[in-house]
């Protein structure tokens, strides 16, 4: 064999070698796509030790529950789905309008209750929603965030006066209140604000034929 046939025989070898070890290479996998969930509203606009609160609401609100039932047992069972933590069911989006309200509140020496008064969720641009306490003496008011499949995050404040919102989240930390809103029955409510007594309160709308008769 002349020298320029070996020479072309073995590039033709090289060549065929290098396809048969390329047909045996393992395929190399593609990396997965990664999508994250946005960051929900309330994540955003809330403050470190507030956003903590919400987080330790479950277990906060069991040893409430512990305290109040040494003297106010029959009462915590009176209320039934209103003040168990584990009741809220999916769903939590409040129609816009007027509603009725009270509040029950736990606290060491029990379970105490108040009248009733009325409360207003407008209909807002976007996701979140208005609330506001129209009547009575503690005037929470602020803005709903929708928050997982079963509640709304509330970021307010104690309002100065009855049925207004102008003071909001986080321009006078001791007005500053927040809070869950769930659903726990059909046509029934409850915002959840957590602290040192624990207050609960339960809303149900005002029938459609009194709507506009609500200030």
């Amino acid at each position: 064999m002349s020298r320029t046939n070996f020479i072309l025989a073995l590039s033709l070898a090289t060549t065929l070698a290098g396809c048969a070890g390329g047909r045996h290479r393992p395929a190399t996998a593609a990396a997965p796509t990664v999508t994250l969930a946005p960051e929900p509203a309330w994540r955003q606009a809330i403050d470190q030790a507030d956003a903590q609160r919400i987080e330790a609401l479950p277990t906060d609100w069991a040893t409430a529950r512990e305290q109040a039932a040494r003297r106010g047992a029959r009462l915590l069972k009176a209320e039934g789905d209103l003040l168990k933590a584990d009741a809220a069911l999916d769903h939590p989006a409040l129609p816009p309008g007027s509603y009725k309200c009270r509040s029950v509140t736990l606290k060491r020496a029990g379970v105490s209750k108040s009248p009733s008064f009325f409360c207003y969720v407008g209909g807002e641009a976007g996701e979140r929603v208005s609330f506001t306490k129209q009547t009575g003496t503690a005037l929470p008011g602020g803005w709903l965030y929708p928050d997982e499949a079963h509640r709304y995050v509330f970021l307010g404040a104690r309002q100065k006066r009855a049925g207004d919102t102008s003071l909001g989240y986080g321009e006078d930390r001791s007005r500053d209140l927040v809070g869950v809103v769930e659903r726990v029955g059909a046509f029934r409510w409850r915002l959840v604000l957590p602290g040192a007594e624990f207050q609960v309160y339960e809303l149900t709308p005002v029938p459609v034929e009194q709507q506009g008769a609500v200030g």
